[in-house]
């Protein structure tokens, strides 16, 4: 972000996790697949690659374990970026 001139907010969420009201209002209607995080031991542990589960699981597994959640999360006004994507960024 500093590289991009980008000024920003940082919020530690292992200091100061989502709520799961918050992950309701960033997610919105996409695709809950979009913000797990993949590479996470828990994530991998539970088999989720090969599973579908419910937006009301995935939420729940997020707060109760930040590292289900795709990282790092951008916000820009009613936009939100979950994972690094260095093109998405320099939209922005």
């Amino acid at each position: 972000m500093r590289e991009l001139g980008i000024e920003y907010d940082f919020r530690d969420t292992a200091k100061e996790p989502l709520s799961a009201a918050e992950l309701k209002r960033l997610v919105g209607k996409r695709p809950i697949e979009d913000f797990l995080n993949p590479r996470s031991t828990s994530y991998r542990k539970m088999g989720l690659k090969n599973r579908k589960i419910s937006r009301t699981e995935a939420i729940r597994l997020m707060v109760e374990d930040g590292n289900f959640i795709r990282r790092p999360i951008l916000i820009s006004g009613s936009r939100a970026v979950f994972g690094f994507d260095d093109t998405v960024y320099r939209e922005l």
